[in-house]
């Protein structure tokens, strides 16, 4: 047997708490991150408005949605937190059930000898003399179910408990050591059975603790670290990025063309991870079958490739923005449009609708806008609908197309009425959202006014996030649940290239108000005074035949001269709070100068202030009638 120097926890009465701690420091934050994030709505969710059209393959979109929709209640992580909650409960019961030692309790003289704190010297005597009388080992007789020795050591504790009320050395010890005998030793253990760290548990200590340190966390930290870099920050995989970004590189962005990037976007990382084994020419067929809205044997297959396609396009997008051409932006956004509705990239926006004649539509000149003003018998023929019934679905649907008015763009600097050379501006957009078939309300011209005010001077940005979202797109086909968005493109038209990197709008006004997009552009004005123009694109990510483009003028104006004014300040001194500031700024300064007689007329001053209080009203008095006379 080793000779041990700790004292270890043989009764259970430290490791309870220990454990408690632990428990309590890892459940805690857990589970209010739990319950935050099931307090937070779904990004996600399915459209308020139905209007009775199913798809073909309605039960097979459902039966995918069902299959993937995520409980926010049984997940692993929820799982483990309630398991944890159990276990501290458990631990919680056994500390409350559990006697507290002797050694560890505190010394309480009033609680032993039962009497209340406020009790007098004289009631503390009476209730001892008491107390001996019953518990004194002389006067007890018949000993029923202890033993002498328990009742020798309860008599000794009440007078101990007696002296550090009244006997002054020993209540000297009690209020200065919490004990009537002074400090007491100080105990250093182990908050662990003997048996589990110096006998034969000691192999399974060591095994525990080589297995956290040498196989669990590193699994933990290279699971982490994996999983971080495997992803960029759009949330495609690294070697998708790389596939995507060496395509554009390598080949001439102007000649690609929307087969070229459905195989790029078949050759996705992403769908080899879904589906282990799968080819790319494979993923290209499905791909092509959902874009034609036709059947395939495995059709769950195929809505769990699509599923992924416009998160991959999101990333292709801006991975093309790094090479400005916005032809190929305008290529990517229209085929994100094309998955949406499962319809081939650039089809007429009246193919969205349900219940048509596609063969009859798809040569149709007519627009969304443009149907509307038809009647009900030429709205029919239009579409190619027989029914009254057909016509209203359609119908139904389109009312639920938004699409943007942009109804002024310009440039701004913060706080200032012109752009001058070099300066930093920021691009203020003024649209309104305009559902077909709706009749908007007259525009307020106050409504197209960029009023500046202390918050929009130090974050012009910060109007971005006023607007609510929209409603989830109507996306029969697509088997999960997007929100609309439009990407905002600022291009150069005579090189057709952006200017800045491409940016979203998911806020905006839906009941004719106006509303407001401001853009932050990363470079300073040109240097050079005149016009530059610009064109201004809205590009839906839902709809086909939902975007705008409007044209803005950038005009450079020289910066206004300010008129030097001469006045009587003179420059500050030099060691003046001033003149440091002067200094900074590189203006003119003066050397400070010591006036000799200043002392003495301070002190005259002082002798004669006295006298100056006395008449400082009168003298005040005739100033202001001298003034107003």
């Amino acid at each position: 047997m080793s000779d041990s120097r700790y004292s270890y926890d043989e009764n259970a009465e430290v490791w309870p708490y220990f454990a408690m701690t632990l428990l309590s420091l890892v459940l805690l934050p857990s589970t209010w991150k739990a319950t935050i994030r099931a307090m937070k709505p779904e990004k996600n969710y399915s459209p308020k408005f139905e209007n009775g059209y199913k798809p073909e393959n309605y039960d097979d979109v459902e039966k995918f949605r069902m299959k993937n929709r995520k409980s926010k209640i049984f997940t692993k992580t929820n799982i483990f937190i309630a398991l944890g909650w159990i276990i501290l409960i458990v631990v919680a019961y056994f500390i409350h059930s559990q006697e507290t030692p002797e050694d560890l309790k505190r010394f309480d003289p009033y609680e032993i000898l039962g009497i209340p704190y406020s009790a007098t010297d004289r009631e503390i005597k009476s209730r001892y003399r008491k107390l001996s009388l019953k518990f004194h080992p002389d006067k007890i007789r018949n000993i029923v179910n202890t033993t002498r020795e328990i009742l020798e050591a309860q008599f000794v504790e009440m007078t101990k408990a007696y002296k550090s009320l009244t006997d002054e050395d020993t209540r000297k010890n009690y209020l200065d050591y919490g004990h009537p005998d002074g400090p007491q030793p100080m105990k250093h253990g182990i908050a662990l059975p003997k048996w589990l760290v110096e006998e034969k548990g000691s192999p399974l200590v060591i095994l525990a603790y080589s297995f956290l340190v040498g196989v669990a966390l590193p699994f933990v930290v290279w699971n982490w670290w994996s999983g971080t870099k495997q992803y960029t920050k759009n949330g495609i995989h690294t070697i998708t990025a790389a596939n995507i970004f060496e395509t554009f590189a390598k080949s001439s962005v102007d000649n690609v063309t929307f087969d070229n990037l459905i195989r790029l976007l078949a050759n996705s990382q992403e769908y080899k991870i879904l589906i282990p084994g799968i080819g790319a020419d494979t993923v290209y067929d499905y791909l092509l079958a959902y874009l034609s809205r036709e059947k395939v044997d495995d059709e769950l297959k195929k809505l769990a490739l699509v599923s992924r396609s416009v998160a991959i396009l999101d990333g292709m997008l801006d991975i093309a923005s790094a090479f400005k051409n916005a032809a190929l932006l305008r290529k990517i956004i229209s085929l994100t449009q094309a998955f949406t509705q499962a319809l081939p990239p650039e089809s007429n926006e009246l193919v969205q609708l349900p219940k048509i004649d596609k063969e009859r539509v798809v040569h149709s000149r007519s627009t969304l806008k443009s149907l509307f003003s038809l009647n009900d018998k030429e709205q029919q023929i239009v579409l190619g609908i027989n029914s009254n019934d057909d016509l209203k679905i359609a119908r139904a649907v389109a009312f639920q197309i938004p699409s943007i008015e942009i109804l002024d763009a310009f440039f701004k600097v913060p706080g200032e009425t012109t752009v001058t050379p070099n300066s930093i501006a920021h691009l203020v957009i003024k649209f309104r959202v305009a559902y077909t078939g709706a009749t908007l309300p007259a525009l307020d011209p106050k409504d197209l006014e960029e009023v500046d005010n202390s918050v929009t001077i130090k974050k012009p940005l910060s109007t971005n996030d006023i607007a609510p979202q929209l409603e989830p797109i109507y996306a029969p086909y697509l088997p999960v649940y997007l929100r609309p968005k439009w990407t905002v493109l600022l291009v150069n038209p005579r090189e057709n290239k952006i200017v800045e990197p491409p940016s979203t709008v998911t806020r905006m006004y839906t009941d004719g108000s106006v509303s407001t997009y401001k853009i932050q552009l990363s470079a300073p004005m040109p240097d050079q005074i005149g016009q530059y123009r610009f064109l201004v694109e809205f590009r839906s990510n839902a709809y086909i035949g939902a975007d705008a483009v409007r044209s803005v003028v950038l005009n450079i104006e020289p910066a206004p001269k300010v008129d030097e004014i001469e006045d009587d300040i003179s420059d500050p001194e030099e060691d003046s709070i001033a003149g440091a500031m002067a200094q900074l700024r590189g203006g003119k300064t003066k050397k400070t100068t010591v006036d000799v007689s200043s002392e003495d007329d301070s002190k005259e001053e002082d002798e004669s202030s006295s006298e100056e209080e006395d008449s400082d009203t009168d003298i005040n008095t005739d100033t202001e009638d001298e003034e107003e006379s």
